[in-house]
């Protein structure tokens, strides 16, 4: 019917919200301790004894990000490069990419690239992006639309 949300799996809540909430500026929905055992059997880990999860919307759209922290299991990172199956990131649009990329560069976040990186052809010419990773690795990329054309 329609996209509701997205899952990434953290390994600690209160600084992936540090990076989510308080550094791009998500907005927090709502956090919960899900230990009723339907979830288990949902994400198919029957040795978690909870997951705890935060919702949260990115400003301007529908789009919510749900974080996830499973406990009492065995934590493994899925942190990969961009290039290997199973992997996967998400894009958000931003007007100024340059100041977003020295903003959060001096908060401490990690980069794939050392800049953001204009595009030379295709649909997006002109525009740039830019691929961060949260503090367990999984990808963020920033998008900036190319200037509109001059009539």
């Amino acid at each position: 019917m329609r996209f509701t949300h997205l899952g990434i799996c953290v390994s600690d809540l209160e600084r992936s919200l540090a990076f989510y909430r308080d550094l791009l500026g998500l907005e927090l929905l709502w956090r919960r301790i899900f230990e009723e055992p339907e979830i288990r059997e949902i994400v198919g880990v029957p040795e978690a004894s909870a997951i705890e999860v935060a919702m949260l919307r990115v400003p301007g759209s529908d789009l919510d990000v749900e974080l996830l922290e499973y406990k009492g299991c065995e934590l493994r990172s899925g942190a990969t490069e961009p290039s290997r199956h199973g992997t996967g990131h998400f894009c958000m649009f931003v007007r100024s990419i340059d100041a977003l990329f020295a903003d959060l560069q001096s908060s401490g976040v990690r980069f794939r690239s050392d800049r953001a990186v204009e595009m030379t052809g295709g649909p997006n010419k002109g525009g740039k992006s830019l691929y961060s990773l949260d503090p367990d690795g999984y990808i963020v990329e920033f998008h900036q639309r190319p200037p509109a054309p001059v009539p």
